[in-house]
């Protein structure tokens, strides 16, 4: 361990936090309830402000849609619509569902994903290897930091606003460097970014695994060949979030030429609300229970009452609300987790409540595949409901559909088809596709009619009512689901 004691008895202080989940967040409901007393949201939802934990369980959870139309409010003028507290900025999600949702922080909500970075931080240096540690550099890799102003608010993806904190906490020791990181062109900052990179001593990436695969990618032709540990020999940790690192993993530590340690983070553009701090546990994330206030209900009892983070029983899995500082308010995130300790309340990422496929953060869910599919079918050949979408096995980058059609069409015309309307539903799918930088081209199948009948007879057969699934997360998946076996030519050939 680095700098012991000094490292130990700060990070007692957090775990201390971290250990006593009902502690930390009745004071922080009551921070969060407070500021909302009086709020145009606050009246929305009907609250007084002096609610207890028991009362603030019993208010129905709220879509994003219900806050669309405070977040207009704010952007016409109304800073204090959620809360005392004025809303300086808002998050650009990727538009899972088409048009982007835009997420309120205020200063304090943007403070505590400086409190999470800081908490990272002081995590890693704990977990050195060396007395004295070898301050390394962070490399993030992510979406441009670049935000623009709309009516006088900042309005950016949360990546830029967590750039921006993590260069203050780093203080210098954090890349790439503001003007790289706000490119806007994905090539040029990723080829950039490596050229900065190259003679620094970067001990940390951290980023979406599709990002940070780019960029090893980029980093390996630019070194010939040669592994990257040549280059930069003291990296050898990776934080990254938004998909599994699982398929991207044994192809980053063969670039390497060495071994990863690779550490899960729970971040959103509502918050940051978790990390993998303990190398004893791999694979599960702390939640952070002084950030944001946690509600959870049973995915196996839907119509059951939501409970507290102290409430929570281990190996059951939850479906998720968050309540952040900035005044969502038992909010549907959509993520489902796996409890897997309770002191301190660790959790497994499971998925999402709805279906999606995210390779690359581009989150395509079923209600986006069914409009693209909509636009794409419009000559009448394409069946609109019979269709499967998953992540090609030959391709890391790209989609693969199979659609069932009344009569031949070109897969190469539908493939473009489908590219072109997915990307005019889809703005992060878009900027993901720009140049091939981070999604390639679909590949489509297109199946003679009646090829999903053994599918459909054997759903059926099952379970005496049937519901056609059209997103899987992986092609193993969607072989080993019976009645699709004759599909798993597809998987193979390209």
């Amino acid at each position: 361990m680095s700098l012991e004691p000094f490292t130990t008895i700060i990070a007692a202080r957090h775990n201390r936090v971290l250990r006593d989940p009902e502690r930390a967040q009745r004071a922080l409901l009551r921070r969060v309830l407070t500021s909302s007393r009086g709020s145009t949201v606050g009246k929305a939802l009907g609250i007084s402000g002096d609610e207890s934990f028991r009362e603030f369980l019993e208010l129905a959870p709220r879509p994003y849609s219900f806050y669309a139309p405070f977040v207009e409010q704010t952007l016409d003028g109304d800073h204090y619509v959620f809360g005392r507290d004025p809303i300086i900025a808002l998050g650009e999600t990727s538009g899972s569902l088409g048009k982007p949702k835009l997420i309120p922080h205020t200063d304090a909500s943007l403070e505590c994903i400086g409190r999470f970075a800081k908490r990272l931080l002081l995590f890693q240096v704990l977990d050195g290897d060396h007395y004295v540690p070898r301050y390394t550099k962070w490399l993030a890799v992510a979406a441009s930091t670049n935000v623009r102003v709309d009516r006088g608010m900042r309005i950016g993806f949360i990546s830029g606003l967590m750039y921006q904190i993590a260069q203050q906490k780093r203080r210098g020791f954090m890349l790439p460097t503001p003007a790289i990181a706000a490119i806007g062109d994905w090539d040029e900052r990723i080829q950039r970014s490596v050229a900065e990179a190259w003679e620094e001593r970067v001990g940390t990436m951290l980023g979406v695994p599709a990002y940070l695969m780019r960029f090893l990618e980029a980093a390996s032709t630019r070194a010939n060949g040669r592994p990257l540990r040549d280059v930069w020999p003291m990296l050898g940790r990776v934080y990254y979030s938004g998909t599994s690192i699982v398929p991207y993993r044994s192809r980053m530590e063969h670039i390497l030429g060495r071994h990863l340690r690779a550490q899960g983070l729970y971040t959103a553009t509502e918050g940051s609300f978790g990390a993998e701090l303990d190398a004893m546990f791999p694979g599960e994330i702390h939640l952070m229970v002084d950030l944001a206030v946690f509600a959870f209900r049973d995915v196996e009892q839907r119509h059951s009452r939501l409970v507290s983070a102290w409430e929570v029983s281990r190996g059951h899995r939850y479906e998720v609300f968050v309540t952040t500082v900035a005044g969502l308010i038992q909010y549907q995130i959509g993520d489902v987790v796996e409890v897997t300790e309770t002191c301190p309340l660790r959790v497994r990422f499971i998925g999402r409540t709805e279906e999606e496929i995210n390779i690359a953060t581009e989150k395509l869910s079923l209600k986006q595949a069914h409009a693209t599919l909509e636009q794409a079918a419009s000559n009448g050949r394409l069946h609109r409901d019979h269709f499967m979408v998953v992540p090609d096995p030959m391709h890391p980058r790209r989609h693969l559909w199979i659609i069932e059609a009344s009569e031949q069409v070109s897969e190469g015309q539908t493939a473009d088809l489908i590219d072109g309307a997915l990307a005019s539903l889809n703005p992060s799918y878009a900027a993901l596709r720009q140049g091939d930088a981070m999604l390639d081209r679909p590949r489509v199948v297109v199946c003679e009619p009646g090829c999903f009948a053994s599918y459909i007879a054997a759903g059926f057969a099952t379970r005496g009512q049937f519901k056609f699934r059209h997103l899987f997360p992986d092609a193993e998946t969607l072989a080993r689901t019976r009645g699709l076996e004759a599909f798993a030519r597809y998987l193979r050939t390209p």
